[in-house]
């Protein structure tokens, strides 16, 4: 079984260009895969605003424009009813506590909830993988791990929430989350990634020709973020280089693509070049500008990425680069290492962290906010040491046999399309949410219960009032004129109804039955108000009382009131 989710949609969280971020660029990809290998004629958009859902249809129809016919319907945020026809819920992240209590307020099987993990290093994505023991998820809930390296992180912060509430309460919790927690890799548009089409032989020879690298030089690529602290210290990288280039005699060039968060950081890349490879042409490019973006995989001859930083969890230029036929030279570290395959489709260089138990000074200082999450990543990835030996080995392998170069970039590539593709990964999430489905369809009915985070305000103020009323209380009419009950329950004092109670025109089906029938019953006049709005109907029978409109007989005293104080 296969199924679409409705999809949770901010055009400013999926941009890649605003903020070159791998959730950024990651979710981009997702919506392009579902424009391109979905089969639904019809989309579900979960958003604040009708906007969001034309961004959304502007998107998928650019990228799909020989798919005709498709609609778009807006689910607006806290439309639980429209949620359940969509069957399931996805987000593009995997904070999904705040949408599991939201739906206890009803039904918990109405609809799934779906999520993907991306950063894991941040306060705040920890706690919300906390709550995965808490929250109420339900076994027809998934959020997406990326890589075994990621399901890992999310198991153990499982175990260690699950250890301190049983320390904390003297019970056993089980140290397992009730909700799915599948590994499904991220995946690459292969096709936008071709280098052997003729307008990307055009782009090599002019992006070499820009840089001046000859026909005999050899350009290693870099593609990310260009942030020392917080996704690769280019350290390794550059020594690495400067030894392989005087080992050779080569002309290396290394094109760096992509953005520097504060002029700080660009200095230290640029003089750290000119102080650490003085022999390596180094070249820095803009990584934002879709120009850039759209054919700076032609200009290498193999892709290196020596990351060392806890924040990154999967990687996604490797996979692109191997898409792109290049050989990859990568840090063995987190999912890199379960998506290039060492001496086949590139190398894994070894890295060295800081044994456990070192690192609780950092955590604290981070949560206590005197660290900032950069200082908290950058001190991390300062006792990460990547082998720089092995990776002048790799370097100096690739820049001196130029088979070896072609026969590994093939081997990536096949990987690429075989394993990465979107074509393939998004028919993963389909029948993920398929399986949810049949999972919530066949879960035996549950008693609802209240939601401990936010209470129904008259179980949780009970004891506030003197009186409630009840079924029994007897309801009559103070004043019988439908203008006098039109007029007062127009007052600006009595505005901000809402949907909480009957609209206007059942109003006055309700103050014919209250006029004609002095004394009835509560229960009496809910008897003529429609199944599904006799809630409404109740709440609508204060508002009349406190409008002066009604009287209210026969109330119930409210028990054990507090005393007063001494």
């Amino acid at each position: 079984m296969t199924a679409t989710a409705a999809i949770y949609y901010r055009a400013d969280e999926f941009d890649p260009y605003k903020r070159m971020m791998g959730r950024q660029v990651a979710s981009d990809a997702f919506l392009r895969a579902l424009a391109r290998h979905d089969p639904s004629t019809s989309f579900s958009i979960y958003a604040a605003r009708q906007e969001d859902v034309d961004s959304f249809r502007t998107l998928v129809e650019a990228e799909a424009p020989a798919v005709a016919g498709r609609s778009y319907r807006l689910i607006r945020q806290g439309d639980s009813q429209g949620l359940a026809q969509a069957g399931c819920l996805f987000r593009p992240d995997p904070v999904l506590h705040d949408e599991a209590w939201t739906r206890r307020f009803g039904d918990p099987r109405a609809y799934s909830l779906s999520g993907v993990t991306h950063t894991l290093s941040s306060v705040g994505a920890q706690r919300a993988l906390a709550y995965y023991v808490t929250a109420p998820y339900e076994e027809w809930d998934a959020v997406i791990c990326t890589s075994h390296a990621v399901r890992r992180v999310v198991g153990r912060i499982i175990e260690e929430k699950a250890a301190y509430l049983s320390e904390r309460f003297g019970v056993t919790v089980p140290a397992n989350a009730r909700l799915q927690l599948p590994v499904i890799p991220l995946g690459v548009h292969t096709d936008a990634f071709d280098t052997t089409t003729p307008a990307m032989r055009q782009a090599r020879a002019r992006r070499r020709r820009e840089i001046g690298a000859g026909d005999d030089d050899i350009v290693a690529l870099f593609v990310g973020r260009l942030a020392f602290h917080a996704k690769a210290n280019p350290l390794p990288m550059y020594t690495a280089l400067e030894a392989a280039a005087k080992r050779t005699g080569k002309r290396i060039h290394l094109v760096q693509a992509g953005w520097f968060g504060t002029d700080y950081i660009e200095r230290g890349f640029k003089d750290g070049a000119a102080t650490l490879c003085p022999s390596v042409r180094c070249h820095f490019l803009e990584g934002r500008d879709p120009r850039v973006r759209a054919d700076i995989w032609a200009v290498g001859d193999f892709f290196t990425s020596l990351v060392d930083n806890i924040q990154e969890t999967f990687g996604l230029a490797p996979i692109e680069a191997m898409a792109a036929g290049l050989p990859v030279v990568v840090a063995d570290w987190d999912g890199y290492r379960e998506t290039v395959r060492d001496g086949v489709d590139g190398f894994l260089v070894p890295t060295t962290m800081t044994p456990p138990g070192f690192g609780a000074t950092m955590a604290y200082r981070h949560f206590g906010g005197l660290d900032s999450y950069d200082a908290y990543v950058s001190a991390a990835a300062l006792n990460v040491a990547v082998d720089a030996t092995k990776a002048e080995e790799a370097y100096v392998a690739l820049i001196e046999n130029a088979d070896l170069r072609r026969r590994m970039g093939e081997d990536g590539k096949r990987r690429a399309h075989e394993t990465f593709a979107w074509s393939r990964i998004y028919g993963l999430y389909r029948a993920l949410w398929g399986e949810l489905a049949d999972r919530r369809t066949k879960a035996p009915a549950a008693a609802r219960g209240p939601n401990p985070l936010h209470p129904e305000p008259f179980r949780l103020f009970a004891h506030y009032p003197t009186y409630v009323f009840g079924a029994r209380s007897r309801i009559r009419a103070v004043s019988t004129d439908a203008e006098t009950w039109r007029r007062t329950l127009a007052s600006p004092l009595l505005s901000g109804t809402g949907v909480h109670f009957l609209p206007a025109t059942e109003i006055e089906r309700l103050r014919t039955a209250i006029t004609t029938s002095p004394g009835a019953s509560v229960a009496e006049l809910l008897e003529a108000v429609e199944r599904g709005r006799r809630d409404g109907a109740i709440r609508t029978l204060s508002l009349l009382a406190k409008a002066g409109l009604i009287v209210i007989d026969d109330r119930i005293a409210v028990p054990d009131r507090p005393k007063p104080l001494d």
